[in-house]
């Protein structure tokens, strides 16, 4: 007979390490937080070895957690994609959804396991380059489509974040000493900081320097290690917000101009499936 450690224990494990985080891991299980570490004390204990590593900054693995975790996850692929071959046996529908990268991993990917609870018959497929065959998307914009169906899912609310060891500085002081993370689109900074910085009636030269990113996702890392501040959509962080590891410098927010669209070609607007996934997604909306 096989010695294994409970398998839901695993499974809580990997979901964990995958966002070092338990809150995310918790949104993406579709249980409370308090689960997942009750979860993650019993397979320490049966193991008899640390797997994870708490601190201010959040949590990382240990070196025997980074041992376990490549075994982990190979075993759970295993048993998906059998268990995949067996749907798609039994007529398993393909939903193909287009949506931008910062959308998919920062907001969309921790609640990935609810949406399958919430489309059990379907097979979830994401995109993040504009594709005709896409069923439906998630785009970033300022105005609906004018064709088809567009809905206005959330529009955009940049603050100043930073660690938690920040909160309570005086601003002006804190954007002196350390670096402005900036965000590029086609080699050209975005007008983030000089739009927040006069919201926040703060000189635009605050922001002339800094470190340039290729996309806001190295900025929020990058914010998260206190390397500098960065003016970010907090829907975006929702997770780190709530895991304490960014925090808003200072309450000062400007909304929009842009959003984020769900957008359905005429052809697809029927379907029962991408109605069922606009409305989880006003739903999840909603609910943050």
């Amino acid at each position: 007979m096989r010695r294994l450690p409970s398998l839901i224990a695993l499974r809580f494990f990997e979901e964990t390490a995958r966002h070092l985080s338990f809150n995310r891991a918790a949104r993406a299980l579709c249980v409370t937080q308090g689960a997942v570490s009750r979860q993650i004390r019993l397979l320490e204990e049966s193991l008899n070895v640390k797997l994870f590593e708490r601190d201010h900054k959040g949590i990382r693995l240990t070196p025997a957690g980074a041992q376990l975790m490549p075994c982990v996850s190979e075993a759970f692929d295993v048993l998906e994609r059998g268990t995949r071959q067996l749907a798609g046996a039994s007529g398993r529908e393909r939903l193909m959804v287009c949506l931008p990268p910062t959308f998919a991993t920062q907001w969309l990917s921790s609640r990935l396991n609810a949406l399958a609870v919430e489309l059990p018959g379907v097979e979830l497929s994401l995109r993040t380059q504009a594709n005709d065959a896409c069923h439906c998307a998630i785009r970033f914009g300022r105005e609906p489509l004018a064709q088809g169906h567009s809905e206005l899912l959330m529009m955009e609310r940049h603050a100043l974040v930073g660690t938690a060891a920040l909160k309570g500085q005086d601003v002006e002081t804190l954007l002196e000493r350390l670096p402005a993370l900036h965000v590029l689109h086609d080699e050209i900074r975005l007008d983030l900081w000089p739009n927040w910085l006069a919201a926040a009636r703060l000189p635009g030269r605050l922001a002339d320097n800094g470190i340039e990113f290729s996309n806001l996702e190295q900025a929020i890392h990058a914010a998260r290690r206190g390397v500098g501040l960065a003016v970010v959509d907090l829907n975006m962080i929702a997770d780190e917000l709530a895991d304490g590891v960014l925090v808003k410098i200072s309450e000062v927010e400007v909304i929009g101009p842009y959003g984020y669209w769900f957008d359905v070609p005429s052809r697809h607007v029927e379907s029962e499936h991408v109605s069922a996934l606009g409305a989880w997604l006003l739903a999840q909306v909603a609910g943050a």
